[in-house]
């Protein structure tokens, strides 16, 4: 699965720079393209509610999501149209990661504690590898002109979509088929209480959910104006962008997993979204730097790189992680949950600030947002080791 939709990633990835420089889209389209993945997800977050009590449905949940999410994509090379561009990319992320909480518990059931995570983590290494190597791929494509990116983009959305063939063959334990009736208030309201019951019962796992709050708003807030920044006034290449996004932040990746499997395989939570907030921090930082300076924009992708893997295998693994014996789905659903909420407002207000003061200012203070993460997870730790200190003394 990984390795056949890393080139849909790879493309994905820098689909706003390309909307940007070769369909002319403008802030409005930029700021939707930016709001899509977290407000969507708050609708992604019902795709998977019943699975609790429906786990019959892991596969089919899996697989409709999978193959539902990518289709739009394989009409783009005849539609030439940002907003067409936009729409595929709404179906997208609402059903790319409904189908989360059904692959981590299908993990879950199959795998126990330590393969899974080892498993998890060499196939997140295996599909940045092959980012690397894609990322010249994709660079010599469209910087020499031999194919437009949208053929690039069905053919990607294609072979994405044999990951289903994969996915149809998952062992899993038959489950006991399960009806249940709820009445539309109930299919509406029982996920959000489901959801904040969670939160209320596992106040570690409501401090690890207000760290990922910090880091999410700082990057949302930023979203709309990197288009600008990196197009407009930085004035890169498509292989500048492609270099960075693809090539630089694999390495960082790769370069990274096993030292962030290693903490997570110590349960070491909140040393990691600590280093993570602060390495998302020092990425909009050195991107605002390489204002001065290009070079700084590719040392800021090797940092996103760096902390976009701890922060992956973090929000993604934490699911099994606060579950222990429980089921996994209900934490994954809530991680989903939350960032629909904290992404229903952030990149509008990001693109309203980009319009009044500038890409620039909009980024520097998204930097000074994770920044203040890393403070809030450091204060927040000390004072519970402090009371837990406080209590053994007594």
């Amino acid at each position: 699965m990984s390795i056949s939709n890393e080139p849909f990633v790879v493309l994905y990835a820098i689909l706003p720079f390309i909307m940007r420089k070769d369909l002319n889209a403008s802030l409005v389209q930029l700021s939707i393209l930016a709001s899509l993945r977290p407000v969507l997800s708050i609708f992604s977050f019902y795709w998977s509610a019943n699975l609790t009590r429906q786990k019959h449905r892991l596969r089919s949940n899996l697989i409709s999501a999978w193959g539902l999410a990518r289709l739009p994509f394989l009409f783009v090379p005849w539609v030439h149209n940002a907003w067409y561009v936009v729409f595929c990319c709404a179906i997208y992320e609402l059903l790319n990661r409904s189908g989360n909480p059904a692959l981590m518990e299908i993990l879950k059931i199959n795998l126990k504690k330590d393969p899974r995570e080892q498993v998890y983590s060499l196939c997140f290494v295996i599909s940045f590898l092959e980012s690397i190597l894609l990322g010249f791929v994709v660079t010599s494509a469209l910087g020499h002109h031999l194919l437009p990116w949208q053929t690039l983009f069905g053919m990607a959305a294609l072979i994405s979509l044999t990951s289903i063939i994969v996915q149809f063959r998952i062992p899993i334990a038959a489950y006991p088929v399960s009806i249940v009736e709820q009445n539309w208030s109930e299919k509406i309201l029982h996920p959000w209480r489901d959801a904040f019951h969670l939160l209320r019962s596992n106040p570690h796992f409501f401090r690890v959910q207000c760290g990922f709050m910090f880091g999410g708003v700082g990057l949302m807030l930023a979203a709309p104006s990197l288009s600008l920044f990196c197009v407009d006034i930085l004035a890169l290449s498509h292989t500048d962008i492609t270099l960075g996004r693809s090539v630089l932040m694999g390495i960082g990746v790769a370069v990274s997993a096993y030292f962030w499997k290693k903490m997570i395989a110590m349960e070491k939570i909140d040393q990691i979204l600590r280093n993570v907030l602060l390495g998302f921090s020092l990425y909009l930082l050195c991107l605002c730097v390489s204002y001065f300076e290009v070079s700084f924009f590719y040392l800021a992708y090797v940092l996103y790189g760096l902390s976009q893997a701890g922060s992956h295998l973090l929000w993604n693994l934490s699911g099994p992680m606060f579950a222990k014996e429980a089921d996994s789905a209900q934490y994954t659903r809530v991680n989903i949950l939350m960032v629909g909420l904290r992404g229903s407002i952030t990149p509008a207000i990001g693109g309203v600030l980009c319009h009044c003061c500038g890409p620039a200012f909009v980024i520097l203070l998204s930097a000074g947002i994770c920044l203040a993460g890393v403070l809030y997870m450091t204060i927040t730790q000390t004072v519970i080791g402090r009371r837990q200190k406080q209590l053994l003394d007594h």
